[in-house]
């Protein structure tokens, strides 16, 4: 196997990636919805309404992040917290959007792990903070335009300035696990400065 192809092997690992499964609008922030205030919507771990309950949402839970939806489109896979499961779609709403100048979701955050690092997209460029210390660099290029983004469909790049050297990353369409918690995430991030690979949270 020719050299960068183990390079972009490892670079993934320990991360666990499905690049094909998302439908194009998501991930997206769902709110429950339909419920009653003296009860609580119940995440299970299989799309059925028999599966062993997981976690109780609150009736007024907002901010679940909708990564997959069931076969038939009634069930929808969320994460709540460090636990993912299953609910019943028709009891999810989804949020209004609400994007920056870049076109990406406000609070989006990527992040990984050995070592521990997360970037996020500020008005002053990227602001990619380790335990050591957080620096900001210029974002010099982004595609597409940021009434053109839809990540779930063709995600985004953009380049950087890291030490007076561009930089390229990628943030993509994927299920994706940090491999320290059972959170799932619906996008991956790859860098070509640091080797970084992680997963991004909406």
């Amino acid at each position: 196997m020719p050299l960068f192809r183990l390079t972009f092997v490892f670079l993934l690992w320990p991360f666990w990636v499905q690049a094909d499964s998302l439908p194009p609008s998501l991930p997206a922030l769902y709110a429950v919805t339909g419920v009653a205030s003296d009860d609580s919507l119940n995440m299970r771990d299989q799309p059925n309404g028999s599966a062993r309950i997981l976690l109780a949402l609150p009736h007024d839970a907002t901010d679940l992040q909708v990564t997959q939806l069931s076969r038939e489109g009634n069930w929808a896979y969320i994460s709540r917290g460090e636990v993912s499961g299953w609910v019943a779609q028709r009891y999810l709403q989804r949020q209004p959007d609400s994007v920056d100048a870049y076109g990406l979701p406000r609070g989006l955050r990527c992040f990984g792990t050995e070592p521990f690092w997360t970037v996020r997209f500020t008005q002053a460029g990227l602001a990619v903070m380790t335990p050591e210390r957080t620096a900001t660099h210029p974002i010099t290029f982004h595609a597409p335009s940021a009434e053109n983004v839809a990540l779930g469909l063709g995600g985004f790049i953009f380049e950087w300035i890291a030490d007076g050297q561009p930089v390229r990353g990628h943030i993509l369409p994927g299920r994706c696990s940090d491999g320290m918690s059972d959170t799932i995430y619906g996008l991956h991030y790859i860098d070509t400065y640091f080797g970084n690979a992680g997963c991004c949270s909406l």
